[in-house]
């Protein structure tokens, strides 16, 4: 139970922070088979952090900006990434491909480790039609399983919201509400920037700004789960977010405050490449 919670919080906390038009390969067909693999991707950042449960060492993951250009003359990707740093309980992997402008996801993928193999998870916005594509492995040996799901304008996926919120917020644009689906969940998220403090982490010292954050989730209705009254309720998970008071806004240190301690995320290396965008 313990490892299932850490499990989950490690989740929450690390991947939870502008209409455009669909074009060239932003094409909704084409975008549902694309590979960053196809295009040449060049590391814009990398992040290390290690994850503590109060005292008690639980995981290293890593956070990855990759700089992806467009082959058809459109705005270029990001393609952001999310792994645990060695094996471990838990060792998914995430992969959002963004465009570069409007931060506004195009593409997710959860890569999850089993025993008997991998499994994918991935969810396709279709803007201009409103929809996101939500496909996810069949039960045994069945076929994957697809579904439709109604999108606003500004729908995204946890790893483009958390990139979102530690880019946008300001001093100048100091609160921010995204929202955007999971595949079987919906969230929104809330955030305000409070300050600016000195903070020490294992990576060095800095200059942050202190953002206080709150993620609300809740079982999506019609994703093929029964939903129990349990299941329904909206989970309400308070953090403060540390990011760097420079233009590349690092996330360095997360709080997540548990009934019993708290759980710390904490940037132990940053990498910046300096890409042509």
């Amino acid at each position: 139970m313990i490892t299932r919670t850490i499990r989950y919080l490690v989740f929450t906390v690390l991947v939870f922070g502008i209409t455009v038009q669909a074009q060239s390969i932003r094409d909704y067909a084409a975008l549902a088979s694309f590979s960053p693999a196809q295009s040449p991707a060049h590391l814009k950042e990398r992040i290390t952090f290690s994850v503590k449960w109060s005292f008690v060492p639980l995981i290293d993951t890593y956070m990855e900006t990759f700089f992806v250009p467009n082959q058809e003359n459109g705005p270029a990707f990001y393609l952001l990434t999310h792994q645990a740093a060695m094996n471990s309980f838990w060792n998914d992997r995430m992969e959002s491909l963004i465009d570069s402008k409007s931060l506004l996801p195009w593409k997710m993928e959860t890569i999850i480790k089993r025993d008997e193999g991998d499994q994918t998870e991935s969810i396709v916005f279709d803007r201009q039609a409103g929809t996101a594509r939500f496909l996810k492995p069949g039960k045994g040996e069945g076929a994957p399983v697809e579904e439709r799901i109604t999108i606003s304008s500004k729908s995204m996926d946890p790893l483009s919201a958390f990139y979102y919120m530690r880019k946008r917020l300001s001093p100048e644009n100091p609160s921010l509400n995204v929202e955007g689906i999971t595949g079987p969940r919906r969230f929104k998220m809330q955030g305000m920037l409070v300050g600016s403090e000195s903070v020490k982490v294992p990576a060095g010292s800095f200059v942050a700004y202190r953002l206080e954050c709150r993620l609300d989730s809740w079982v999506r209705p019609g994703n093929g789960e029964q939903v129990t009254s349990r299941k329904s309720r909206v989970k309400n998970n308070p953090f403060t977010l540390w990011v760097t008071a420079d233009e590349n806004r690092f996330p360095i240190q997360i709080r997540y405050r548990l009934p019993l301690g708290s759980l710390w995320v904490r940037a132990i290396s940053l990498k910046s490449n300096d890409v042509a965008t």
